[in-house]
């Protein structure tokens, strides 16, 4: 087998003695033949996954939407407990054990709630990004109603529809993502920590970054006082 022959292979099913077995040239052509290979699969793999989890997305607000509306969580017993779930969001934690999923349904959970005006069929087809804009607590309610502002959640990009909202007199910044790594023992002190704040913010338990900025401006709100 010669080196075109090798680079060819799929990513997933390289005949390693015959690369071991080429001239230096020749093994180093097809090695780069396999890389390049292995990395579009993964490029694809991802571009892939990138719909399917906007799609669950969509799927998740519209489940929701219906269990919330009826509560049919109620009908459920917490397996803890052994009573009917005394929350949906007790039901949600119940239902995704994972704590990342739990993350991504509370999200899902979070904005089907806070856009009302939304139809299923709207939610079926918002795009996540800019699904999760609208839903954020400093978008007004008059712009979360407006059929043309939900019309266009659908099919612009996350930067025309952050545009689109800053001319109709809403105030909205790029998002940034931050992620830090902690012992799970932190976290889970964190976690109970923000928990708590949210309660005396008055704002969903599972938003732990508007607990955590509820807390930054009272903190620097009673430092500057």
């Amino acid at each position: 087998m010669n080196a075109s022959e090798i680079s060819h292979q799929t990513a997933l099913e390289v005949d390693w003695q015959a690369v071991t077995e080429l001239p230096d040239r020749d093994a180093a052509d097809a090695l780069r033949g396999i890389l390049a290979s292995a990395d579009g699969l993964l490029s694809e793999a991802e571009a892939r996954l990138t719909v399917i989890r906007e799609r669950i997305f969509n799927l998740r607000m519209c489940a929701f939407r219906i269990v919330s509306e009826r509560e049919l969580w109620k009908l459920d017993m917490d397996p803890e407990y052994g009573v009917p779930f005394a929350s949906m969001h007790r039901w949600l934690s119940v239902l995704y054990p994972n704590e990342s999923d739990l993350r991504y349904a509370i999200e899902a959970n979070t904005t089907q709630k806070a856009l009302p005006a939304a139809s299923l069929e709207d939610l079926g087809s918002l795009k996540r990004c800019n699904a999760v804009t609208l839903a954020s607590q400093y978008i007004s309610d008059t712009c979360k109603r407006d059929p043309e502002v939900i019309e266009a959640a659908k099919g612009a990009t996350e930067k025309q529809f952050r545009q689109e909202l800053n001319k109709r007199g809403q105030h909205v910044e790029q998002v940034e993502t931050r992620k830090w790594t902690l012992p799970a023992g932190d976290w889970a002190a964190i976690d109970k920590y923000l928990e708590w704040i949210a309660g005396k913010a008055d704002v969903d338990p599972a938003d732990k970054p508007g607990a955590l900025l509820y807390l930054a401006i009272s903190e620097l709100q009673e430092q500057e006082a």
